[in-house]
């Protein structure tokens, strides 16, 4: 690829990221291009994501039934249950055990998805965790080692996410110091000791004037936050929206993220004081108590936590003795509380910290309605299972990994080229000659042809980091050939026509 032809020029500055990170040196040496908006991807960044992207798959050349099909794969976090279309797409063309298993590996715009199916869930999960781990250990030799992250929990467990540490960007997640768990902060998990068993009180209602927040209720009442119940009202974005209540302890937060994900919605939002009037509450008193037309759904830990206060959806009114079962009941009960640093680890009690990582790989098992039919003739079941690779994540860490103060230095397993060809004054002819016979030998040249000054070629080789710079120029050539030079590596002579051999 001739340099003058490339679509796409370094940049002086990048100021959105510090140099650390190493987005910085992908966006000045323009592999992407970044707005408010949007990233966009230039040719030298789809040209390095190729390259990941090829290396990713010869892992996979060993998975048993691999095919590759063009479907329009779910984003990541995966719903909790497989879109419609993708169900249909199961029912028509795995109609029984014979067509299992199956891996089914697609390239969306900047990820690998596979979806794997078998006969049993745990089947499918553990090829989908299979082909996880081989990515995984695919990444190792190019640089970037990942750890166990955690991510959102469907009816059958959480995904299992690979982690990159990203000192500067990623997502924001909270980890365990102590035992290393680690999850991003929209779905970490805290740990929640359930209060000492004690007699169920009598609902009794109180007055409680002005106490219409859960702090003020708290202080009326002489009593701690824990022993409260807050009451979030919020509606779904969807065609037909519908009302949910989510209930949490009141020292606790909705994870508007968790409930989302719950619920399948794309997102929730504040629900008015008439729409909370609609279905019998009381803005600022509210309580599941009596609550008739909307979605009860409350936190895993609110059924073993008894005698709360709650809002007695009468103005100026609580009550006290409120127990799930007796009183009210949800329709959902799971884990909706938010996480935040300082809780206690889900895992060891230790207090979470505040950390970030790049979220490059994830499996999780899916459901489905989709059924097949088992050599008895029955029917059971579809296990289905995903595994997905995140080319930005997996990039945008792998530059952190692999840059320099002044640009970046990239493996020769990962580098979008092999050598870089630099034509100066007095050396454009053998230049030319030279980058014939490289491509020839099968060496990926990005040639840089411009009409520029040597500063600004060499600027650019090094912000762009392939592994190898070979410049021709007169001075070269009148010290017998042209100027050899690894990126992290001293400088040689090599005669024009041993450089193809000494690149080999």
């Amino acid at each position: 690829m001739r340099l003058s032809e490339l679509f796409g020029q370094s940049q002086r500055q990048a100021g959105r990221y510090p140099p650390e990170d190493g987005r910085h040196w992908l966006l000045r040496a323009a592999y992407w291009h970044e707005t408010d908006q949007a990233r966009l991807w230039l040719p030298l960044g789809m040209a390095l994501q190729n390259r990941l992207f090829r290396h990713l798959e010869a892992a996979m050349e060993e998975v048993a039934l691999r095919q590759e099909v063009d479907l329009v794969a779910p984003a990541f976090p995966w719903p909790r249950r497989l879109p419609d279309a993708l169900t249909a797409l199961l029912e028509a063309h795995v109609a029984s055990y014979r067509q299992l298993p199956r891996v089914l590996l697609w390239r969306g715009p900047h990820s690998l998805t596979v979806l794997a199916l078998g006969a049993t869930p745990e089947a499918a999960l553990e090829t989908a965790q299979a082909v996880r781990e081989r990515w995984e250990a695919a990444l190792r030799p190019l640089g970037l080692p990942l750890h166990a992250g955690e991510g959102p929990a469907a009816l059958a467990g959480p995904a299992t996410l690979g982690l990159a540490p990203a000192a500067r960007g990623g997502e924001p997640t909270l980890r365990c110091p102590r035992c290393g768990y680690e999850a991003p902060v929209a779905w970490a998990r805290r740990a929640k000791p359930a209060p000492e068993p004690e007699p169920l009180a009598s609902l009794t209602p109180v007055a409680t004037p002005h106490a219409n927040t859960i702090r003020a209720l708290a202080d009326f009442l002489g009593v701690p936050e824990s022993r409260t119940a807050k009451a979030v009202f919020l509606h779904t974005q969807e065609a037909t929206p519908r009302l949910v209540f989510a209930v949490v302890r009141g020292d606790m937060q909705v994870s508007l993220p968790k409930l989302a994900y719950l619920l399948g919605v794309d997102g929730l939002a504040p629900a008015t004081d008439d729409e909370i009037r609609a279905v019998g509450a009381v803005p600022g008193y509210a309580s599941p108590v009596g609550v008739r037309g909307a979605l009860v759904v409350v936190d895993d830990l609110i059924p073993h936590s008894p005698n709360l206060v709650a809002g007695a959806n009468r103005e100026g009114y609580h009550l006290t003795g409120v127990n799930y079962g007796r009183d009210f009941t949800a329709d959902l009960v799971a884990d909706i509380a938010a996480a935040a640093a300082g809780d206690p680890c889900p895992q060891c009690g230790a207090p979470l910290e505040s950390a970030a990582a790049w979220v490059v790989t994830a499996s999780q098992r899916l459901e489905t309605a989709a059924v097949y039919l088992t050599p008895e003739g029955k029917t059971a079941p579809l296990g289905v299972a995903a595994a997905r690779v995140d080319g930005e994540a997996a990039i945008a860490a792998l530059a952190s990994a692999h840059s320099q103060p002044d640009g970046l230095a990239w493996p020769p397993a990962l580098a979008p080229y092999a050598v870089h060809l630099i034509a100066l004054r007095g050396g454009e002819e053998a230049a030319e000659t030279l980058y014939r016979d490289l491509r020839a030998a099968g060496f990926p040249v990005l040639y840089d042809d411009r009409k520029a000054s040597p500063g600004v070629k060499f600027t650019d080789a090094d912000l762009i980091g392939l592994p190898v710079r070979v410049t021709v120029s007169k001075r070269s050539l009148k010290q017998g050939g042209a100027e050899v030079k690894p990126r992290q590596g001293e400088a040689r002579i090599v005669p024009l026509d041993e450089v193809v051999a000494a690149l080999a």
